[in-house]
């Protein structure tokens, strides 16, 4: 579930920043097309709840490198804004909405935080009995 959350995210940023904007997913070092987002999923836990349904809890980081030149730290601002209402409801399996969202600009980098949370049900296995035969045999009678 996680790379698919992943994956819809990438598609509400292309969605809102169109192809001009290179949306990555792995670490690739150096030599970034600018302006980009990079996408992780920094944290992950499952509590179970009852019989079998778990919350599960997943914070996202998406990290926003404006272009080298003009205003970098305007256009964080400006790509903070978006992120909050193109994030704000994702499509997996229907809608997942982002909660604590939250953004931070450190170095000329936006680093914007979002957590998508759901509810994960385990089916359990169900053994079906085979046929039996038995020979009962009755005293007295």
């Amino acid at each position: 579930m996680i790379n698919r959350i992943v994956e819809a995210i990438g598609v509400a940023l292309r969605a809102k920043f169109g192809d001009g904007c290179e949306i990555y997913t792995e670490e690739t070092g150096q030599g970034l097309d600018r302006p980009c987002f990079f996408v992780q999923c920094l944290n992950f836990s499952s509590e179970l709840m009852k019989e079998g349904r778990f919350l599960r809890r997943s914070q996202f980081l998406i990290r926003y490198s404006p272009p080298q030149d003009g205003e970098r730290n305007r256009e964080c601002c400006e790509a903070a804004e978006q992120l909050c209402d193109c994030l704000e409801c994702i499509t997996v399996d229907g809608l997942m909405r982002g909660t604590r969202m939250r953004g931070e600009i450190v170095g000329g980098i936006l680093h914007y935080y979002v957590n998508y949370d759901y509810f994960a049900c385990r089916q359990e296995e169900t053994v079906a009995m085979g046929e039996m035969t038995s020979d009962v045999t009755a005293k007295g009678g």
